[in-house]
């Protein structure tokens, strides 16, 4: 017999999360309005303990906790989401990753109750602590970083979500509505920003002011272990992408928040200490000043100029990238 249809959907993708993914079911559970929720985990075909611990909790909660496997090989984590959002159930989704996990016991409910009496609105989304797994040596109350919206406000628009990263997928509830996966979308290296944009499609973002997740960053994880030049080079095709398909009128503004971002990845390659090539940094510059020649060159002269300084003059030499 088929159980009622819950209110929220939680979407779960995990990959060799056996160290983390306890704490993210029981983050889960201690939800207030867990028995209004169903939670789709997707294993995609871990090589530790991660599906024998989601296991153990689906047997548990068979009712509210669903589990996938893929199977004979790995599906990667696009098709591992894709998967779940054609099981779930619920008018509202929220996701959480498997070594992620919420703080807030009220998260959902909280944004369920904002969603609501914000009708026009396609998504909630709230602030999230980042922690380093990598270096818990430099973790304190003083140095805590947050991902939080960069401006100030109740709703954010489109131009909004393109000028800034404000929201971790672990913050958001969004209407079942608003998530849409179109083809372009597989090619890319993350969902969130795609997803909130394509959301916003649909109307703005309302945004809860608190915390109520953490994002853990540690050695394995996808986008915190690569490299600044792999990142620059992943974040000029998601933004070209994003130019080709959403309105041509906001094509500027992509370009000025491509050149910020690619800029924000030049002091990792400037100022490590190991040497590095410096092709890296030169083309990271480039890339910048040619996606906002005005914002860099006219706007930030002096800054750029002692970049190039650093890139060309300062930097030990290396091999070529």
């Amino acid at each position: 017999m088929q159980m009622p249809q819950p209110e929220i959907s939680i979407i779960m993708i995990t990959y060799n999360h056996g160290p983390y993914i306890g704490k993210a079911i029981e983050s889960v559970i201690a939800q207030s309005v867990f028995q209004q929720t169903e939670l789709l985990i997707g294993d995609d075909c871990s090589q530790d303990e991660t599906f024998k611990i989601a296991s153990s909790f689906a047997a548990q909660y068979p009712d509210n906790i669903h589990l996938f496997r893929s199977s004979p090989e790995p599906l990667g984590p696009h098709r591992n989401f894709e998967r779940l959002c054609r099981a779930m159930r619920a008018p509202f989704v929220a996701f959480l990753e498997g070594d992620d996990w919420w703080i807030d016991p009220h998260k959902l409910e909280t944004q369920l109750a904002l969603l609501k009496a914000h009708n026009a609105c396609s998504f909630c989304g709230a602030y999230t602590e980042v922690v380093d797994e990598r270096d818990l040596s430099m973790r304190s109350k003083s140095s805590l970083k947050l991902i939080k919206p960069s401006q100030e406000g109740d709703e954010l628009d489109f131009s909004a979500l393109i000028r800034g990263f404000h929201f971790h997928i672990s913050s958001v509830l969004m209407r079942s509505t608003a998530l849409m996966m179109p083809d372009w979308i597989y090619s890319q290296y993350c969902l969130d920003r795609p997803l909130y944009l394509l959301a916003a499609q649909h109307g703005n973002a309302v945004v809860l002011h608190r915390v109520v997740s953490v994002y853990r960053q540690h050695g394995t994880g996808v986008w915190a272990s690569r490299s600044a030049w792999e990142r620059a080079q992943r974040s000029w095709s998601l933004f070209h992408t994003f130019m080709q398909v959403f309105p041509a009128r906001y094509c500027i503004l992509f370009r000025r928040t491509l050149s910020e971002i690619l800029w924000s990845y030049l002091p990792e390659v400037l100022y490590q200490k190991e040497p590095v090539p410096r092709a890296q940094a030169r083309k990271i510059i480039h890339l910048s000043v040619v996606e906002s020649p005005y914002q860099r060159l006219l706007l930030k002269p002096r800054l750029t100029l002692a970049a190039l300084y650093y890139a060309y003059l300062r930097l030990p030499h290396g091999s070529a990238s």
